[in-house]
Order: C-alpha cells, then structure tokens, then sequence
C-alpha cells in the first residue's frame, strides 16, 4: 500500500470509502471534488496493490477560526492562511493498524511546512480523539465547535504545533 496525489477521476472512490467509513458524518461527493479542485496538493489517495482506493487524506491551507462546514462543498480556500486544515481522513477497515495513518499525518506536516504554516488544525470527531492525542494535537482552547458547523456535540478542534 502506498499513498499518492489524488486524481479527479479518484473522487468517486474517495466517497465510497467516506461512505463505508464515517457512517454518522457523511459528506457528498461534491466536498472531495471541490477540495480537489482549491488545493489538489493536499489531497491523497492510499492505493491498495490492486491499485484501488484504501483511503483518502483531505487538506488544505486555511483559518482556524472558519473551518470547513460537514457536507457543505468548500467554494474558496478561507483567507488570509493561518494554519493547515487536516480537513479529512479516512482508511478502510482492512488498512488499519498498518502506521498509514501516521504516513498520512507526516505528509501533512509536510504540506504545512512547505506553506510556511506553523500549526495544524482538525476536528476530531466520533471515537477518533485519542488516535489523534497520540499523533501529538491538543485541544484549541475547549475545543467545543459551533454547532452550526454540523459535526456533533462529540466534535473538538484540535490543533498541533510544527
């Protein structure tokens, strides 16, 4: 298995594997399409040794205090930048417990530096907290997110310096 830069013609499969994945927040396909298309550098794909698609990492430049919305496709990339989103990630159930996700995390510290950003944001959300305290994010103040944005009550922003 290995991670490599998304093609358009992987969004389909991106939203399956979303679909099978984050079961309590879905996304249509149109939010990968549209993130594709505002920052491709940011998006990857995990291709299995079938060449199909394990998994996907979704992220972008943008603002800590405007994170995406759930299941809302992004139309411009939230300026001026001040931190790197890890807007999405996703592994099939057969690709866990490999270290891929912590290969999707070093390629987004990577992505960040390469911007000149110097921390990196997410929301973390259903059981995924602690998978992310231990990939070294913390809580941006409570970490509590407007309900508004559609994640849940569950849901913190979570934040790790570079």
């Amino acid at each position: 298995m290995r991670w490599r830069e998304m093609r358009e013609e992987d969004v389909a499969a991106v939203a399956e594997v979303a679909e099978a994945v984050h079961l309590d927040y879905p996304e249509n396909p149109a939010v990968f399409a549209a993130c594709f298309r505002l920052y491709p550098s940011g998006c990857h794909v995990l291709e299995d040794e079938q060449g199909r698609v394990a998994g996907y990492l979704v992220s972008h430049p943008g603002r800590q205090d405007r994170p995406p919305v759930l299941n809302h496709p992004m139309t411009a990339l939230a300026e001026p930048f001040d931190c790197y989103f890890l807007h999405d990630l996703a592994l099939g159930a057969a690709t866990r417990g490999r270290g891929l996700a912590g290969s999707a995390v070093r390629i987004v510290l990577d992505e960040a530096r390469a911007r000149g950003l110097d921390r990196v944001v997410l929301i973390a959300v259903g059981d995924a907290h602690g998978f992310w305290e231990k990939q070294g994010f913390g809580l941006v103040g409570d970490g509590l997110l407007d309900p508004a944005k559609g994640y849940g009550p569950e849901a913190r922003m979570l934040a790790r310096a570079i």
